[in-house]
């Protein structure tokens, strides 16, 4: 059975203004789990480079910028979280589903401020203008579709995130269906 998407647990958080998301109680024994397999100094698997367990190569991927895995405060920003949602072949981890409490708290705890730290001051929650799920379907105009995540539209261009990567490509409007151009202004619109 498919996950809830995160726009479904988006809107909740940006309501709530208290979380309750520990990393060492609540995140840390999801990531061993589900992660710790293939991504844990423990076990001598880095794929992809990361691992889950040394906090501090961990934490060297927690940043506030456009090629970090997680953006502190910014769930729908974070790559981490999309390969966790997503139903692409990069969804993580392999052929396996978190369950709808588990990626709530991952959500919580990246909107929250993405802290190891049980006291750490959490971040206020980021003003959003619109949920928008992860992953999206965007068709081009010869009828390929991608799935990717919206960031944001300049002008004629709209720029996508890639969940393969989590780097951002532009597309000009040009290119997409008329729906898909549509779905663009949709999701630039506050």
């Amino acid at each position: 059975m498919p996950l809830p998407r995160p726009a479904l647990i988006f809107p909740f958080l940006a309501a709530s203004s208290i979380f309750a998301a520990d990393f060492q109680k609540d995140i840390q024994p999801i990531l061993e789990r589900n992660c710790y397999e293939c991504h844990s100094v423990k076990t001598g698997k880095k794929k992809g480079g990361f691992v889950f367990d040394d906090l501090e190569t961990f934490k060297l991927d927690i940043k506030d910028n456009d090629v970090a895995q997680i953006r502190p405060g910014k769930p729908s920003e974070s790559h981490f979280l999309e390969v966790l949602v997503n139903d692409g072949k990069n969804h993580m981890p392999p052929n396996e589903n978190l369950s709808s409490s588990e990626i709530k708290k991952i959500t919580e705890w990246i909107t929250e401020g993405a802290s190891f730290e049980k006291d750490a001051p959490k971040m206020a929650p980021v003003a959003v203008k619109k949920s928008l799920p992860p992953i999206m379907s965007w068709t081009s105009t010869e009828g390929k579709t991608i799935k990717a995540g919206f960031v944001r539209l300049e002008g004629d261009t709209v720029v996508l995130r890639l969940p393969a990567n989590g780097k951002e490509a532009a597309v000009a409007m040009s290119r997409l269906s008329e729906a898909s151009q549509k779905l663009a202004r949709d999701c630039a619109a506050p």
